[in-house]
């Protein structure tokens, strides 16, 4: 506390640069005032809900200047809440903040969360507590309803298609200096944190965690978002780890929507990768993803868009990074298809040297050039992977562009043991001190498009 204040960083080292200088993280200062959610009614008993006091506490907080909201030990049930500018809300060791699990507390047709920052300012989630989703209900209700669409196992487009009006745990809209550190989230009923059209948004050494069977349940997913660091987290979901989005071009930001994003020092359990995308249409630029740790995942380091929602991503560097028992630890790729469920339909809608990996299908080398079209067409330029070691691969990776729009990428100080090797196609790949191991003894397989070329 300083001059009565509470001042939240995330980072000992104080203000974090990203390799262009601009500053990423969020700077957090709070009044000291506290205002716990049992002086406002709350009982912490899961059984009654606790919402009313829960935003009882925020709003008188908010009126006061500022301050703590704390929540001690403790199981709270809640509905939606709103967290406004200035609050810090600070659920300690103990304290069980629980989404309640009736739909009709999520309105249908409005993007909402259980925990809500909707154009606020210097707002920061702290403690050593649980926010807890009980998505278990809400996964098992998505299922009868994918279970109730005639052709949903057979139709790639109908799963891709398909809207899922599933609450978020944690919704971030249009707000500025937003920390996250130190708690547990656990079991979304969809995306775990979303951040939409905000700056400076700081997460770290939280631990965000769902079954690997939990569908659609991303970890972290920057959407028209800058200047985000995301350090030192434990994070093993059924969805991706993180999901750099850029839904759509903005004035505002003419070179991207998306831009200054720092990953760092993370571990990674299950999970289908560090990725950009699928959404990159407004552009996506200055990402580093260095240090971390990922083990047992489904994806590494991956980059995925296609036609439609494509657009400029450069000046990405994945440096550092360690995979023991990742399945496919690359994987950049301007197609990004919905295969058929049921995999007999699948190999059906298989075109001659075409191939299915996870959930997506991809068609054969012969697939024709389309029109490039800006903002819509996947360009992707500058990706330079240095630095991974990787054991126990089944495939080392896939680099394939589109006809119209190959990738650029240079891989460097690479080393993979894997099944089978890297395909490459519509693709110009650079390598330095590439070593690829593969059982299949083709550890680099260029294709239509594909060239490969040794670096200096």
């Amino acid at each position: 506390m300083r001059n009565g204040l509470i001042t939240a960083t995330a980072l000992a080292g104080g203000l974090l640069l990203l390799g262009n200088g601009a500053q990423a993280q969020s700077t957090n200062k709070f009044p000291a005032k506290v205002c716990d959610v049992r002086e406002y009614g709350a009982g912490g008993t899961r059984i009654w809900f606790d919402t009313e006091a829960f935003q009882k506490a925020i709003d008188a907080c908010a009126q006061a200047g500022g301050g703590t909201v704390r929540v001690t030990r403790g199981e709270y049930l809640i509905g939606p809440i709103w967290l406004k500018s200035n609050i810090r809300l600070e659920i300690q060791k103990g304290a069980e903040v629980l989404a309640g699990t009736d739909a009709s507390l999520f309105p249908q047709g409005e993007r909402v969360g259980v925990i809500n920052v909707d154009g606020a300012e210097n707002v920061a989630l702290v403690g050593e507590g649980l926010v807890d989703g009980q998505g278990q209900v809400w996964w098992e209700r998505i299922r009868a309803v994918w279970r109730s669409i005639p052709d949903y196992a057979t139709n790639g487009q109908a799963r891709q298609q398909q809207k899922d009006e599933r609450p978020r745990l944690v919704w971030i809209n249009k707000s500025k200096n937003v920390l996250f550190e130190g708690l547990r989230f656990e079991n979304s009923p969809s995306f775990h944190l979303v951040i939409n059209n905000s700056d400076y948004i700081t997460i770290n050494k939280v631990r965000i965690t769902a079954p690997a069977h939990a569908p659609n349940t991303d970890a972290i997913d920057p959407m028209n978002t800058r200047h985000v660091v995301i350090t030192n987290n434990v994070i093993s979901v059924g969805d991706d780890i993180v999901a750099i989005k850029s839904n759509g071009p903005d004035a505002r930001y003419p070179d991207a929507v998306s831009s200054d994003i720092l990953i760092a020092n993370n571990t990674i359990l299950e999970g289908r990768g560090i990725c950009i995308g699928s959404g990159s249409s407004g552009g996506v630029q200055r990402v580093r993803v260095e240090n971390n740790t990922f083990e047992g995942s489904m994806y590494g380091l991956r980059i995925k868009s296609m036609r439609g929602k494509g657009g400029t991503i450069k000046d990405v560097v994945f440096k550092n990074n360690t995979m023991k028992d990742v399945e496919t630890p690359l994987v950049f790729t301007s197609y990004y298809e919905y295969r058929p469920l049921d995999i007999a339909s699948a190999e059906k809608q298989l075109q001659p040297g075409g191939f299915i990996l996870g959930n997506q299908i991809w068609p054969g080398p012969t697939d024709p050039a389309q029109p490039f079209v800006r903002d819509k067409t996947p360009d992707m330029s500058g990706i330079v992977v240095d630095g991974v070691t990787a054991t126990g691969a089944d495939l080392a990776g896939i680099v394939v562009g589109l006809p119209e729009k190959p990738i650029g990428i240079t891989l460097k100080n690479i080393k993979i043991s894997a099944k089978k090797g890297l395909l490459v196609r519509n693709a110009e790949v650079v390598t330095q001190a590439v070593a690829i191991a593969s059982a299949d003894k083709t550890p680099l397989r260029p294709e239509a498009g594909g060239v490969i070329k040794a670096g200096k």
